[in-house]
């Protein structure tokens, strides 16, 4: 960490610079030997307090952060630095919204951090390529958010983007995304601003397709069933921990879950399985083709191509 240095957000609304300082306190803590229980008895406190620091769910005063960094044998520098960052950090949070789950925001920290993704959904566009009005029509299915939260929430993926459109960053990150063909239908019916959504989204699905940092690739409803069409949304991540190491992280998410997988062995399955799913994922080339298809309504969806004397047909 350069010192002297200012943290900037790099994702609007989420508070990073905790993620950030809950990190730097968990490699200190693993380097000096230290479990998080010996981290709670030096303190005094519970180790869930030192675990949710750890993980920037919740933050550290500078004072903890201090008695930490003398636990830990840290160098003076190095505390003097993590001390102001707690202070940073601490006047972020004013800044970033209370109705953002406390685990979406540490997936969003280390997606900032991150080099590569590689992203898996049956259900929504990937909100890496969402457009805004898309965004907002998904956000507000949480009926528990109204208003300015949902504003906020859309802003919050408008921010997430930047890597991946902003052709001058100088953090693009690279990215593979599979997405099941079910999720090209949505919004669907015959309303008309439902169509002029859908029909914006999968123009900015092309778009995508052509990013140099971007693997976009459909499954098909010819692919039938398939190994790990069962999750309805799986993210990887390279997260860089800088000194030219990363490490690998997971995190699962639909209404029934939301999870972080961090075991190697895990993380191992995961890959299989996203490794399996994107066998049956037309090509990205092929993918381009069959979105501009769609776009120029010259493919048909299943549900409207029912066979002659089907039931319906004889009924009445």
């Amino acid at each position: 960490m350069p010192a002297n240095s200012e943290r900037s957000q790099p994702v609007s609304g989420i508070n990073v610079l905790r993620w950030e300082l809950g990190n730097e306190l968990r490699t200190l803590r693993i380097r000096a030997g230290r479990s998080i229980a010996d981290a709670a008895n030096e303190l005094e406190c519970s180790p869930a307090k030192i675990s949710r620091m750890e993980n920037g769910q919740r933050g550290a005063v500078a004072r903890d952060v201090r008695d930490l960094c003398v636990f830990y044998d840290a160098p003076e520098e190095q505390r003097e630095q993590l001390m102001k960052l707690s202070k940073e950090a601490a006047a972020a949070d004013q800044n970033s919204s209370s109705t953002i789950a406390a685990k979406y925001a540490t997936y969003v920290a280390l997606e900032s951090k991150a080099r590569s993704l590689w992203n898996y959904e049956s259900t929504f566009i990937p909100g890496m390529l969402q457009t805004e009005r898309y965004a907002r029509l998904v956000v507000s299915l949480n009926g528990d958010l109204v208003g300015e939260d949902v504003e906020r929430h859309v802003a919050v993926r408008m921010s997430r983007q930047r890597r991946i459109w902003d052709a001058d960053a100088e953090d693009t990150l690279t990215a593979v995304i599979v997405v099941d063909e079910n999720v090209l239908w949505r919004p669907a019916g015959m309303d008309k601003r439902n169509r002029a959504i859908r029909e914006e989204q999968v123009d900015r699905l092309i778009q995508a397709s052509r990013l140099p940092n971007v693997t976009l690739r459909i499954i098909p409803y010819e692919a039938n069933f398939y190994q790990g069409m069962e999750g309805a949304t799986i993210n990887l991540l390279d997260v860089d921990e800088g000194a030219d190491k990363a490490s690998s992280t997971c995190y699962l998410e639909g209404i029934f879950i939301d999870l972080f997988v961090r075991g190697h062995s895990e993380i191992a399955m995961v890959v299989a399985k996203f490794a399996k799913l994107t066998e049956k994922a037309l090509s990205p080339s092929d993918t381009r083709k069959f979105l501009m298809r769609i776009a120029k309504g010259n493919y048909e969806h299943w549900t409207t191509a029912r066979p002659s004397g089907s039931a319906e047909d004889g009924e009445g």
